[in-house]
């Protein structure tokens, strides 16, 4: 990974072993969401994670209440057309499907929450692993309002967890 180089939300580390540690704290706020600008930094860091493959790796939050509360609401409420609602999908889906195709063991480590899209990204890594506590919370909450997982999670929980299970 590149060093030198500095994002606003993420940090990067590569341990002794090569493994790339993604540490997500998305700046100005006290909860992590999947906001454009968390997007379009992760999609940049897959650049060069798939240019120069580390031996694994793994994605963490440092915020202390939870992985991902899903996409930033706000945004979506600022979309003025639906090209603009589609890019929006399109590009999460799209990082989505590069974490999945990473050519090296991926790992999303969960606490407190992880919802919405930040379940979404957990399911496109190799494997997940959890704290096990009562506060730790899974789920695709949207639906709830009727709106479809829009970056892969209903396709990718049915293919981890079964048909009945998802």
């Amino acid at each position: 990974m590149n060093a030198a180089r500095k994002h606003r939300h993420w940090h990067v580390e590569t341990d002794a072993d090569g493994i790339a540690w993604l540490h997500l704290d998305k700046a100005d706020s006290d909860t992590n969401v999947l906001s454009r600008e968390v997007l379009l930094e992760l999609d940049d860091l897959l650049d060069e994670l798939t240019r120069k493959p580390p031996r694994g790796v793994i994605f963490v939050s440092d915020k202390p209440g939870g992985f991902i509360a899903g996409a930033d609401v706000q945004e979506f409420t600022q979309l003025q057309t639906e090209d603009e609602a589609l890019e929006a999908i399109r590009r999460g889906q799209g990082i989505m499907d590069r974490i999945e195709a990473l050519p090296c063991p991926t790992v999303a480590v969960l606490h407190g929450f992880a919802l919405g899209g930040g379940l979404e990204l957990a399911l496109a890594c190799d494997y997940r692993v959890a704290e096990d506590d009562p506060g730790t919370k899974l789920g695709l909450p949207e639906i709830r309002l009727g709106i479809h997982p829009g970056f892969g999670g209903t396709v990718r929980s049915i293919e981890r967890l079964g048909v009945l299970q998802a």
